[in-house]
């Protein structure tokens, strides 16, 4: 999903410098009584039901997908409203500033208007170490245990973090690569390897984004993973000289892979944007994104060729989940907790699945669904090109843990971008 992680440093300089003051590291330590005890209350849904009536409710996330933003104030404010007289309030800000802002509440001992956070990867890591987030909470919410594979690996961890009940899943995203068949002699490249022999035979159309740009940070994980192996990836310390050992010769991989890149691998795109208009204009071969359904968003747009069609990795693809979680802050867990039941429920979902708001893959264990739903979801994506929950599934790999991708990025910077290859 287009949910913001490369910010997180700054947000993280602060916490370190709130430790250095005791005063502050009493603000920092466990949460206050005035902080916990509004969750204290929040004791089975049907109560939260109760309690929650004609309360205002705040979602925190990104705010910069308006097809998002759309199914939020038409689909799930005006069903909050309808059920229990719960006014929603989108707030549109950046994952880092959201976090900043959830320190400053932790310091002041108060509770806070910030209710529901769009998060996952290396912000939810850092967030329910620090004590930001409320929990656990995932087994109140009804379309968890009804709709989701609740012993599944996405609801028990995200990016390798113990989940515990701290967030529900909110979306499915899984990088997918995209191209046109003729480029590629009707034939995509289905492992590292494949991608390397197709580069030297059309040098200079073939790109990705710079890391840490979120983006193009896990495709050069992928490419990893896919050269050494998951394991020894996830396996291995999580230091600069252990993970350099682990991941070298992925490493030398992408050196070798460097000068048959877009401008001899010399510069790289630095956003998502650019390289979505290098591949509109037929200046590279292929594009990739963590949406599954990015193709057909930008076929229907006009920004792709009708052709344009996803494709993986035979050994997989990484694929996260995005999710929803409850400010420890929050003087509104109840109604918080209604409100992630509705983002997450079938109807709202589905919705969010329609051409209109964005594909959206919803995070379901398709059996659990209704037949009528089931079907919708599955013609809806064959239809327009999006590949189906088996396709996604049979190729999918976990992410690696979230406090190594930092320390990936910066052996690619070190040995790949400035490297002497």
């Amino acid at each position: 999903m287009k949910q913001k992680r490369h910010a997180r440093w700054r947000w993280l300089l602060l916490l370190a410098a709130c430790m250095v003051v005791t005063v502050t590291l009493t603000a920092c330590g466990k949460s206050s009584s005035s902080q916990s005890g509004t969750g204290d209350k929040v004791t089975t849904f049907k109560h939260a039901e109760k309690t929650a009536r004609g309360k205002e409710v705040t979602f925190y996330g990104f705010g910069g997908n308006e097809q998002a933003n759309k199914w939020v104030d038409e689909v799930v404010a005006p069903a909050m409203k309808k059920k229990y007289d719960i006014k929603v309030k989108r707030v549109p800000m950046d994952i880092d500033n959201i976090l900043n802002k959830l320190v400053s509440i932790k310091q002041s001992g108060k509770t806070g208007n910030i209710d529901v956070i769009w998060i996952n990867g290396e912000n939810f890591y850092t967030a329910k170490k620090e004590g930001l987030l409320y929990g656990p909470f995932a087994n109140k919410v009804p379309s968890f245990k009804n709709l989701m594979y609740t012993n599944g690996h996405y609801s028990k961890y995200d990016f390798a973090t113990p989940i515990k009940g701290y967030e529900v899943p909110y979306g499915t995203a899984q990088l997918t690569f995209f191209g046109r068949p003729g480029d590629f002699d009707n034939h995509f490249p289905d492992s590292a390897q494949q991608l390397l022999e197709y580069a030297k035979a059309h040098p200079g159309k073939l790109t990705y984004t710079a890391p840490p740009e979120f983006t193009g940070s896990a495709f050069v994980r992928n490419v990893i993973c896919n050269i050494v192996g998951y394991k020894r990836v996830y396996d291995a310390p999580a230091t600069k000289a252990g993970m350099y050992k682990a991941i070298k010769p992925g490493l030398d991989y992408l050196n070798e892979l460097k000068p048959y890149l877009w401008k001899q691998g010399k510069t790289y795109p630095t956003t998502t944007a650019q390289l979505d208009k290098m591949y509109a204009a037929h200046q590279i071969n292929m594009d990739f994104s963590y949406s599954p359904t990015h193709g057909a968003v930008e076929r229907d747009e006009h920004q792709f060729s009708a052709d344009t069609q996803p494709f993986f990795f035979k050994k997989g693809n990484i694929a996260n989940e995005s999710y929803l979680a409850i400010a420890n802050s929050s003087a509104n867990k109840d109604a918080a907790l209604l409100l992630i039941n509705e983002m997450t429920s079938e109807s709202a979902q589905v919705k969010k699945a329609e051409a209109k708001y964005g594909y959206s893959l919803p995070p379901f264990d398709y059996s659990k669904l209704t037949p009528q739903n089931r079907q919708k979801l599955e013609s809806l994506y064959t239809n327009k090109g999006v590949p189906s929950d088996q396709e996604l599934r049979s190729h999918q790999i976990p992410e690696v843990q979230a406090k190594k991708i930092a320390i990936i990025e910066s052996l690619w910077k070190e040995h790949v971008l400035h490297g002497d290859n």
